[in-house]
């Protein structure tokens, strides 16, 4: 049985950046041992595959992978897989929002078109905010830095706990006092997976000011227990994050809106658009938006 793909670099709007995403746009016949398989295969940080949706009003059910095992939902896949959806007109003309099924429910998307039609952005907003408390034990807080190759504890802002948050994927938030530190950071695979299992999270999100300023954050993500050593563009830690920063009155220059640079350490530049809702230090939702680039079609034997 052939099986067509088309993969996308997500989170960026030129090629060889960003993250990138393998879709199987009609995933009909396929179990999930053959969908692991080929998740496995193709070995990006995640791979979707796309089935007829379980309530007739949605536009299609998204199911989510990542080399090890399926996933609830993530960030770029949902968006890309929005944007090779549209690509291959499976989505309704000229829609501005769609509802598509993930792992814990129905999910909006809203569609930026050109005037010509053309899908340019995608914006999804992520589950309900769950901050977990802040990680307070010396020496819990020990083999977070060790984990991620920092000198000590002492790389850790001063002002901003390290804390776990999820919007649909757990996001153990770690933040930096310096660029400098992110940039350095080192992850021992061993150790991470023992953090994240320690603290219920997939990911473990490195964030820092950027040097740009203004209304940006630097980040790095690490997922070695989904088989994802390093990932170029995390939207579902984008999230989470927004929710952090808001929570602790934190965001930067102030703005409910702000870009999440990602990937630089990988060559993968990617730039995540994160709109947090709500009153100061009580957020109610995010979203999470951006571009993606068409780059490989073809045929998987399976």
């Amino acid at each position: 049985m052939r099986i067509p793909f088309v993969t996308c670099d997500v989170f960026t709007s030129r090629p060889f950046a960003g993250n990138p995403l393998l879709v199987v746009s009609d995933a009909r016949g396929l179990s999930k041992d053959q969908m692991q398989a080929i998740a496995r295969e193709i070995n990006f940080s995640e791979s979707t595959f796309v089935f007829p949706p379980d309530d007739p009003a949605h536009t299609y059910r998204q199911r989510t992978f990542v080399p090890f095992k399926e996933i609830p939902y993530a960030g770029h896949p949902t968006v890309g897989t929005a944007f090779v959806m549209s690509w291959l007109g499976k989505l309704p003309d000229r829609a501005s929002r769609i509802t598509v099924e993930v792992g814990f429910g129905p999910l909006r998307l809203d569609l930026f078109r050109q005037s010509d039609g053309i899908v340019e952005r995608v914006r999804m907003e992520q589950g309900a905010p769950s901050p977990g408390l802040p990680v307070t034990d010396h020496e819990a807080l020990g083999r977070i830095a060790a984990a991620n190759g920092l000198p000590d504890t002492g790389a850790f802002s001063v002002s901003l706990p390290v804390q776990t948050v999820s919007t649909g994927n757990r996001a153990l938030i770690v933040p930096l006092s310096s660029v400098d530190l992110l940039t350095g950071a080192a992850a021992d695979a061993g150790l991470l997976t023992t953090v994240e299992k320690e603290h219920d999270a997939l990911i473990v999100y490195l964030v820092a000011p950027s040097p740009a300023g203004g209304a940006r954050i630097r980040a790095r993500a690490f997922c070695t227990g989904a088989g994802v050593p390093e990932d170029p563009a995390t939207g579902s830690a984008a999230g989470p994050l927004g929710i952090y920063l808001a929570l602790h009155r934190a965001l930067p220059a102030g703005s409910p809106r702000f870009v999440v640079e990602q990937g630089i350490e990988m060559g993968r530049p990617s730039e995540i658009e994160v709109e947090v809702e709500g009153l100061p230090g009580a957020p109610t939702a995010v979203k999470v938006a951006g571009s993606a680039v068409r780059m490989m079609e073809g045929t998987i034997e399976v």
